[in-house]
C-alpha cells in the first residue's frame, strides 16, 4: 500500500436477536453512517445491513474476510457486545495485522469486563464525528499511540447538523421503507441515575428549528415517509412551538420521546398536527420518592395527565415503567399499572427491568447487578419476584408484554436443514447452515433413541455460533419422553444479552425447542397437552377448528398451508394470534406485518 494513503475501513454493527423470524431487527447502522459522512473519506464503507442481519458467525467472518479490509470498526451495544468480541477475535486470528476499533454505548471507562476482554487496538468513548477523519485516515496510528488509556475520549459542544447528514449524503437510503432516524438535540441535563446518556452528553445542544425543518423537508423529498427522533427529550427545545408549526407542512409520520408533565392540551394538539402518531413517555414509576431516589424529579400524575391529553388528540402515548428502581416494590409497580388502566392509558405500555448500565451513576455504585449484559439490577433468583410482578402487570393491562419466541417453520428458509434420523445410521448430522436464525428439523419414529445424534449436532452448532438462534424442531411420529426437551435445553447456558434476558422471563433464549406433529390425530391427547406446557407444540391442520378446544386453550399452535389464508377470520379462531404459523413465507410475512405492527403501534 502506498505510503500516506488511508487504509480501507469496514464498519460493522451486529443486530439484536428477535423473537419472530421475520421481525425487523431495527439494526440501522446510523452510528457508522454518521462517521462515514463526517470523515469525508471514500475509503470507509459499512457492512451491508442484510448481511449483518442475516448471516451467522461463520458466514459473517467469511464475508468480512473476502472484503479484505485493513481496519474494522464495530459499534458496541449491550445486545451485541459479546457476539462482537467473539467475531473480532476470529477476524484477528484470520487476518494478521488487521486493525480493530470499537465505539458505542458499551465503551466506558467503568466497563471493567469489556476492558479486560478487549482485543481492540483502540476504543472510542463519546462522539466520533470530531475525530472521524483521524480514525479512518493515515493518522490512525498517531491517534492510537498518543492515548494514555485503553479508551480514547472524544467530545463536542456542537449541535446536530454540524456534520453532513448520512441519509442526504447517500450513505443510508431514506426511501428504503424503514423509519429514518434523526437527531435534532444532543445532550440531556436530567439527572436520572440509570441513564448513561446524561454522563456522556450532559450539556444540551439543539439544532435550530429552522435547520431542523429544512432537514425534514429534504428527507421527505428524498423519499422518507416515517421519522424517528432520537432526541432524548423532543419537547425540551426552546423553539418547540415554531418547529411543530413548521412540521405541519411536512408529510411525515413521526415518533419521539417527550416529557409528559409539560404537555398541555394546546401542545398535545400541536404535536398531533405535526404528524406524531405516537409518543414515548418515561413514566417509570408513580411513586415520587422512588423517582427522586433515581434522580428523576417531577410529578408522575402530571405525566399521566399529559399522556391523556395526547390520547385525546389521537396520539398514542407509549408509557414506560421500570421495575426494580431503588425504593420500589412489586406492590408499587402493580399499583402503577392499575392507575394507567384506570385512566384508560393502557393501550401501549413498555415494562423494563432496571438495568445498571456501564457509564451510569447507578451502575457504578451497584454490587447486586448482573455483571454482564443485560446488567439487570437483580440476579436470579432475586429476579423471580419481579418477573412475577411483570406477569401481573400484563394481566392488568390485558395483553402480553413480550412476543413469545416464534419457531421458524415456513418452507424455503435457507437456514433450515431437515434430517430423517432413521436413515442417519448413527453418522454425525450435516452442518447446520450459518445463519443468525437457523433451524434443525429432525424426524424419527423414535426421537428418544436418536437423542445422541441430536445432542451432538446441537453442541457443534453452539460451539461454533453460540450467540445465534437455533430452532430445534422435533418432528414426532410417535410419543417420546418429555425429558428429551429439557435435555436439549441443558446443552446451552445463558451466555449473552438475548439468552440472559430470556432466562429472566423463563423463556428459551438462543436455543429454542419445539415439537411439530403432522399426523396428530394418532397421538395421545394427554401427551400433547403436556408437551404444550413444556414447549411450543405445533400441529398441522387445515383449519384451527379441527383441534380439540382444550388443546388450543392449553397453548398449542397450528400450522396452516397455502398462500391465501384469511387472517381476519383465522385470528378469531384461536385464543391468541401467536398461535398461528404457516408453511408459506408469504403468509408469515403478512402475519408479521399485521401482528408486529399492532404491537409496535
Amino acid at each position: 500500500m502506498p505510503t500516506g494513503l488511508p487504509d480501507k475501513t469496514l464498519l460493522v454493527q451486529l443486530p439484536l436477536n428477535q423473537q419472530a423470524p421475520l421481525e425487523p431487527t431495527g439494526n440501522t447502522p446510523l452510528a457508522g453512517a454518521m462517521l462515514v459522512a463526517a470523515s469525508g473519506l471514500d475509503n470507509v464503507s459499512i457492512l451491508d445491513q442484510n448481511t449483518s442481519d442475516l448471516l451467522g458467525d461463520r458466514a459473517l467472518v467469511e464475508s468480512i474476510v473476502s472484503l479484505s479490509p485493513d481496519r474494522i470498526g464495530f459499534t458496541l451495544y449491550c445486545w451485541n457486545v459479546e457476539r462482537t468480541l467473539r467475531l473480532a477475535g476470529e477476524l484477528n486470528n484470520l487476518m494478521p495485522g488487521v486493525e480493530l476499533m470499537a465505539g458505542g454505548p458499551e465503551v466506558t471507562e467503568d466497563n471493567t469486563w469489556l476492558l479486560e476482554n478487549s482485543i481492540f487496538d483502540i476504543m472510542l468513548a463519546g462522539e466520533g464525528e470530531p475525530v472521524a477523519a483521524q480514525l479512518f485516515g493515515p493518522s490512525f496510528k498517531t491517534l492510537q499511540s498518543g492515548q494514555m488509556s485503553p479508551i480514547q475520549k472524544s467530545s463536542s459542544n456542537l449541535p446536530p447538523g454540524t456534520w453532513p447528514d448520512p441519509y442526504l449524503s447517500g450513505i443510508l437510503d431514506p426511501a428504503a421503507g424503514e423509519p429514518v432516524l434523526i437527531e435534532t438535540i444532543r445532550g440531556c441535563p436530567s439527572l436520572c441515575g440509570y441513564c448513561a446518556y446524561r454522563r456522556s452528553h450532559p450539556l444540551q445542544r439543539v439544532m435550530p428549528a429552522e435547520d431542523a425543518l429544512n432537514l425534514l423537508h429534504e428527507l421527505s423529498e428524498a423519499g422518507a415517509e416515517e421519522m424517528i427522533f432520537l432526541d432524548p427529550t423532543f419537547n425540551a427545545r426552546p423553539d418547540l412551538e415554531y418547529l411543530l408549526r413548521g412540521m405541519r407542512d411536512v408529510p411525515l409520520k413521526c415518533f419521539g420521546e417527550m416529557r409528559g408533565e409539560t404537555i398541555t392540551a394546546e401542545l398535545a394538539a400541536a404535536i398531533s398536527n405535526a404528524g406524531f402518531s405516537s409518543v414515548e413517555i418515561g413514566l417509570q414509576s408513580i411513586n415520587p420518592e422512588v423517582l427522586q431516589r433515581s434522580g428523576r424529579f417531577g410529578d408522575p400524575m402530571a405525566v399521566l395527565r399529559g399522556a391523556a391529553m395526547l390520547r385525546s388528540e389521537g396520539v398514542i402515548p407509549v408509557l414506560d415503567l421500570i421495575l426494580g428502581l431503588p425504593g420500589d416494590t412489586p406492590e408499587g409497580a402493580i399499583r402503577a399499572a392499575e392507575v394507567i388502566r384506570e385512566m384508560d392509558l393502557h393501550e401501549s405500555v413498555q415494562v423494563f427491568h432496571l438495568a445498571m448500565l456501564p457509564g451510569t451513576e447507578s451502575g457504578s455504585h451497584s454490587r447486586e447487578t448482573m455483571p454482564l449484559p443485560p446488567y439487570y439490577r437483580f440476579r436470579p433468583p432475586e429476579m423471580g419476584g419481579w418477573a412475577e410482578t411483570r406477569e401481573t402487570i400484563a394481566d392488568i393491562l390485558g395483553y402480553d408484554l413480550d412476543l413469545a419466541p416464534r419457531p421458524l417453520l415456513f418452507e424455503g428458509w435457507p437456514g433450515t436443514i431437515k434430517v430423517d434420523l432413521d436413515s442417519a445410521h448413527e453418522q454425525p448430522l450435516p452442518d447446520i447452515p450459518s445463519y443468525r436464525h437457523s433451524v434443525l428439523r429432525v424426524r424419527s419414529r423414535d426421537l428418544w433413541e436418536k437423542r445422541n445424534l441430536i445432542f451432538a449436532a446441537v453442541k457443534r452448532r453452539i460451539d461454533e455460533e453460540p450467540h445465534c438462534i437455533l430452532d430445534i424442531v422435533l418432528e414426532a411420529e410417535s410419543t417420546f419422553p418429555i425429558d428429551l426437551i429439557s435435555a436439549i435445553r441443558r446443552l446451552s447456558e445463558p451466555n449473552d444479552y438475548s439468552s440472559r434476558a430470556a432466562s429472566a422471563l423463563a423463556r428459551d433464549g438462543n436455543l429454542r425447542v419445539s415439537v411439530l406433529i403432522g399426523n396428530w390425530r394418532g397421538m395421545a391427547i394427554d401427551w400433547m397437552t403436556a408437551i404444550s406446557v413444556e414447549c411450543p407444540l405445533i400441529l398441522d391442520v387445515q383449519y384451527p377448528g379441527e383441534l380439540p378446544s382444550h388443546l388450543l386453550e392449553a397453548g398449542a399452535l397450528v400450522r396452516l398451508d397455502g398462500d391465501d389464508c384469511e387472517l381476519d377470520i383465522l385470528e378469531h379462531s384461536v385464543p391468541s394470534p401467536h398461535q398461528l404459523l404457516f408453511t408459506s413465507r408469504i403468509m408469515e410475512e403478512k402475519w408479521s406485518i399485521r401482528t408486529l405492527g399492532a404491537l409496535c403501534n
